[in-house]
């Protein structure tokens, strides 16, 4: 409810402590609250009322083949990136290269109008809160090392008081991406009512919308990723529309992205989540720190959204932005900003003609990868036969489609949060595919006479606002491998860095073969809203670390592990920053997320 008139009359409504608490236990996930209607004098300062329409704003450098188990000694490593040298003592590579290459992809390789007078978020605050538990208040975003965007000057909201729906729920999720969907099916399926707002009509984000086939779950030993993830590719195993991640496939993760995104759907269905397709939080309602509730718009109606907790898996930030957060973009020095990619697919394709002349270019040829070509795009670029500044490598895979392979291999550096920026960045990435693509019929064997018969439906973004939270992700966490008491879900991806340059210039800090770092839970809570939570490439994390987290296994991991913390937050009636950390850590090992 939005008071615009001081000394105003209002009527809130407020749920018992105790009906969150039995709902849990008692296991039930749709019972209707005994809401209490409190009737009050609310008493503000005169507001500047604002009556303005709602306005529109608007692959990678070869990648390492994992080292075999230890029964396979004598295998030998083909690998893309050139090393400048070695650093750290403690098991750990640090290889930075200014090696051109394509880029490892995200997966081995998602009423009625009306205006309100609305009190502005609070200014965020510097500090965390001194009520938050001990081990919290010891570890802050160090502030020199981002680049802080402000909040919108502005709310913009509908043009009524009366949304055309109001959707009452404990957790609210917003953006339905790797981390989203399986946040929100995790919720729900601890008792906690949730509900999930999706922009598109598709699950899975980058994944299914933007076929960025599954990056590898491990890098030289045991698989780091387990939980939802690997409950999801079991099933598309069951309907033969994927490969569970094994050795064999050098662990990446063959699948089907329409059947993926149906599969994702279906297990959020199956766990009883209000699932809101084609729904964009539009913005957000501040009260004393907290978000009260959110704007939604679906399909030409305003719907507004009131939960306990929330949780942002949008990617770039959106929703933490929207209400009021700190959040950082690009590198702490100049902003610059991780390349995009398109994703197009192309059919028929003789698999293995290309692979054998993949191999004369000593290209990386697995089983349902070719990681390299390099020869083949420096051609293309010295010849003028290709636009700006693709990467120097292509990444082609086959996943579950006879004669069918995805290609990545176009990049731009543009910022796709500026209004119209993404148009200017889809253009070009589109033009790219075409010029590559016509180089591949023409010049390599198993290309000729295919087409383009699928283009991603967005490019895939590497890189949008991070959101502050209690602790900023380094390099140096990495590059130690910390693994800090708090860790929630294991990164093990090496550091891959796409900047910009005459081609796409790739920086790669790789971890020892089989080791690990942790992310810690304080990296997915807000600092300045205290009902915040956060999943996916948005969490607190450098510039330099997003490189590493950004992988869809780990936005999944990550997802899971914001989704248990959203749903004891509902059954403990407390709020993220005092969530208890050993039921959490016990509630993601018994589920298998860690082990």
């Amino acid at each position: 409810m939005v008071l615009d008139e001081p000394n105003s009359i209002g009527i809130a409504w407020t749920l018992p402590t105790s009906w969150l608490t039995e709902r849990r236990s008692a296991g039930a996930r749709h019972l209707s609250p005994p809401v209490r209607w409190v009737m009050f004098v609310h008493a503000m300062p005169d507001l500047d009322d604002s009556s303005s329409e709602p306005t529109n704003e608007a692959s990678g450098p070869t990648q390492p083949e994992p080292p075999a188990p230890a029964v396979d000694t004598e295998r030998s490593l083909t690998t893309r990136r050139q090393f400048l040298g070695l650093a750290g003592a403690a098991g750990f590579s640090l290889l930075i290269s200014g090696t051109l290459g394509c880029s490892p992809e995200e997966g081995a390789a998602g009423g009625t109008a009306a205006t309100t007078s609305t009190i502005r978020p609070p200014e965020p605050s510097t500090t965390t809160s001194t009520s938050y538990p001990e081990y919290f208040e010891t570890t802050q975003p160090p502030s020199s090392s981002t680049t802080v965007q402000p909040p919108p000057s502005t709310e913009k909201y509908p043009a009524t008081e009366t949304p055309s729906a109001t959707i009452v729920a404990d957790v609210c999720v917003v953006g339905g991406g790797a981390a989203g969907m399986c946040a929100a099916t995790v919720a729900a399926r601890m008792g906690a009512r949730t509900v999930l707002m999706e922009e598109s009509s598709v699950l899975g984000g980058n994944v299914t919308r933007g076929l960025v086939s599954f990056d590898r779950v491990a890098w030289g030993g045991e698989r780091m990723v387990g939980g939802w993830f690997a409950e999801l590719i079991s099933r598309l195993e069951e309907q033969g529309d994927a490969l569970f991640p094994t050795w064999d496939t050098r662990y990446v993760t063959p699948c089907d992205a329409d059947a993926l995104r149906a599969t994702a759907l279906a297990l959020a269905e199956e766990a009883g989540v209000d699932i809101r397709l084609c729904s964009e939080v539009t913005g957000a309602e501040l009260v004393n720190g907290r978000i009260a509730s959110v704007w939604t718009h679906e399909q030409g109606s305003w719907a507004k959204v009131f939960a306990n907790v929330f949780i942002d898996c949008t990617g770039d930030g959106n929703l933490g932005h929207m209400a009021g957060c700190d959040s950082w973009q690009g590198d702490a020095d100049q902003g610059f900003i991780q390349g995009q990619t398109l994703i197009f697919c192309v059919s028929p394709v003789d698999f293995d003609r290309v692979a054998e002349y993949a191999r004369t270019e000593n290209s990386q040829v697995e089983t349902y990868r070719i990681v390299g070509l390099r020869d083949f795009m420096r051609t293309l670029r010295k010849d003028g036969e290709v636009e700006g500044s693709p990467q120097e490598g292509l990444l082609i895979d086959r996943n579950m489609w006879p004669n069918m392979v995805s290609i990545s291999g176009s990049e731009t550096y543009g910022d796709h949060l500026k209004p119209g920026g993404l148009t200017e960045i889809v253009a070009q990435l589109q033009r790219q595919n075409s010029q590559i693509h016509r180089g591949l019929r023409e010049r390599v064997p198993g290309f000729e006479g295919s087409r383009i018969v699928r283009v991603a439906d967005r490019p895939y973004l590497r890189e949008g606002r991070r959101i502050a939270g209690l602790y900023q992700l380094s390099a140096t966490d990495i590059q130690e491998a910390l693994k800090p008491k708090d860790s929630v879900a294991r990164g093990y991806y090496p550091i891959d860095l796409h900047r910009n340059g005459n081609v796409g210039i790739v920086q790669s800090v790789y971890l020892h073969p089989g080791d690990w770092y942790g992310i810690p839970y304080r990296c997915l809570v807000a600092k300045d809203v205290d009902n915040l939570l956060m999943a996916g490439r948005c969490i607190s994390v450098s510039h330099e670390a997003l490189g590493s987290t950004r992988i869809s296994p780990v936005s999944m991991a990550l997802g899971q592990a914001a989704g248990i913390a959203a749903a004891l937050c509902v059954s403990g009636v407390t709020r993220p920053a005092q969530v208890d950390l050993d039921e959490l850590i016990a509630e993601l090992q018994q589920q298998g997320a860690l082990t």
